[in-house]
């Protein structure tokens, strides 16, 4: 079975053009990483002025520096992630091929009511990218040395986000 993990950013604050969740395989990894799925979950604990916001998951064929992010591992004997690989919020990113767009409600969620805002909140309704397991036929992102994944906020300068990767490492 392969080494999994969750890299997890929650509560990032919304800036146009800021990668609110990336992963770079750097030179030297020695490592393969594949990202099965992504979410982006609108889990504001205060009221904003939200507006409808566009993110996208772009490959990246750079990502340093941003605020680092400790990768859960699903098995605790796991290894750890080589230093080569960087997972951040707000990192510098080279960003190339669009793999997918969302539009997205930066809105707080109110209960009782049934709008984007809420339905944002549920992991099933904010599946950005999910490859499944089921189908062997279909790759995950992969992301040999020298590449990685990004989910970029690209229009929204208020409100935050929770923002999820399910990934594997695997030796090269």
């Amino acid at each position: 079975m392969a080494q999994t993990y969750t890299l997890s950013a929650a509560g990032v604050t919304l800036a146009a053009n800021k990668v609110i969740l990336g992963a770079f395989n750097g030179t030297g990894s020695g490592r393969i990483l594949r990202i099965y799925r992504v979410w982006a979950l609108n889990n504001q604990v205060t009221a904003v002025a939200g507006v409808v916001n566009t993110i996208e998951l772009r490959r990246i064929t750079t990502g340093s520096g941003g605020v680092a992010i400790t990768p859960l591992k699903h098995d605790s004997t796991n290894e750890s992630f080589p230093a080569q690989i960087v997972v951040s919020t707000n990192m510098s990113a080279t960003q190339t091929d669009l793999m997918a767009r969302a539009f997205w409600s930066s809105d707080e969620p109110a209960a009782g009511a049934i709008t984007n805002d809420e339905l944002q909140t549920m992991p099933a309704m904010n599946l950005i990218w999910d490859v499944s397991y089921n189908d062997s036929n279909i790759e995950p992102m992969v992301c040999r040395e020298g590449f990685g994944l990004a989910l970029v906020n690209i229009t929204s300068t208020v409100g935050i986000a929770d923002v999820f990767f399910e990934v594997t490492l695997a030796s090269v």
